[in-house]
């Protein structure tokens, strides 16, 4: 029985002393991540101007929290898809499964591709994210 704890500590000592190396060394890699267009979010539905719908998404956090924190990866979802603007866009707190996660901030909406010009956001009455 010792033996079997001896050898379960050294191991889990030297697994998290490789990642704790590993995670070092690409920390100190120098990487510039390329400047991002912004994305418009708007909470109805534009009408008079052409658009594709590409996808309903939704992202979330799974504890406490403002639905400001959740901008970026609002933003990075839109981006993956190549969309211009979400539109039917909600944001709220809402109730999660687990008793710690009682509310948390959720957002949904549908990501658009614009097939004319793109009007301005503010013209659309929606926010601009960056």
């Amino acid at each position: 029985m010792k033996k079997y704890l001896i050898t379960t500590t050294l191991l889990m000592t030297f697994c998290g002393e490789i990642y704790a190396n590993d995670h070092t060394a690409l920390s100190s890699q120098k990487t510039t991540l390329p400047k991002t267009a912004p994305i418009c979010l708007i909470s109805g539905t534009p009408t008079g101007y052409q658009f594709t719908e590409i996808k309903r998404i939704k992202v979330a956090k799974g504890t406490y929290g403002s639905v400001t924190e959740l901008y970026p990866k609002i933003l990075n979802k839109a981006h993956k898809l190549n969309a211009d603007a979400v539109i039917q866009y909600n944001a709220s707190q809402r109730f999660g499964f687990w008793p710690w996660r009682i509310v948390r901030p959720v957002m949904t909406g549908t990501a658009i591709k614009w097939l004319s010009t793109p009007p301005s956001c503010a013209s659309l009455g929606g926010t601009e994210i960056k």
